[in-house]
């Protein structure tokens, strides 16, 4: 069975000051929009998230495993140019063998981070994996080259940990 964990509608002072020039309603200019939404199961939590001004990224976090993956697609080629890996059971405090039944909370989030620790560029977004048992909630950057993704080669990133967050104490 699915349940919705939650759609947000999220915009920022670029898209909501800087109406559509090719659109206009009874109200004037329509402004721009972004949305963002996660989904979840007993097995699988799925979002997408913005990249880069007009592609998105899907990520899918498998609760057995702890692998978080995710792919960008190929604005010229529609083939993924990006994939991303990373699990998260060590980053969010679980022992070897610990991991019994965990369950997952995957959202994405806008974040201007520019450049990173080492130079890294990021994405627009970020992902927040919090485990539904503690609240313990981990953050991570999501590598982007623009210039590398329209190559046509397809790459691998590791998601970067940003910060994690215990709200129980831990």
């Amino acid at each position: 069975m699915f349940s919705i964990i939650g759609v947000v509608a999220i915009s920022s002072w670029h898209f909501l000051n800087e109406p559509d020039p090719g659109a206009s309603s009874i109200f004037g200019s329509l402004q721009k929009v972004q949305a963002m939404g996660s989904l979840a199961d007993d097995a699988f939590a799925v979002c997408t998230v913005p990249i880069d001004g007009s592609i998105e990224g899907f990520f899918i976090l498998d609760f057995e495993t702890g692998d978080l993956s995710g792919a960008v697609l190929n604005q010229n080629t529609s083939k993924f140019a990006a994939s991303y890996k990373k699990n998260v059971l060590v980053d969010l405090g679980f022992k070897p063998g610990q991991a019994k039944n965990p369950k997952f909370l995957l959202v994405s989030g806008v974040a201007d981070l520019r450049r990173g620790r080492g130079g890294v560029n990021y994405a627009q977004s970020v992902l927040y994996v919090t485990d539904s048992s503690t609240g313990a909630t981990v953050v991570y950057g999501i590598p982007w080259n623009p210039q590398q993704a329209q190559v046509g080669t397809p790459f691998v990133a590791e998601l970067i940990l940003l910060d994690k967050a215990n709200p129980r104490g831990g």
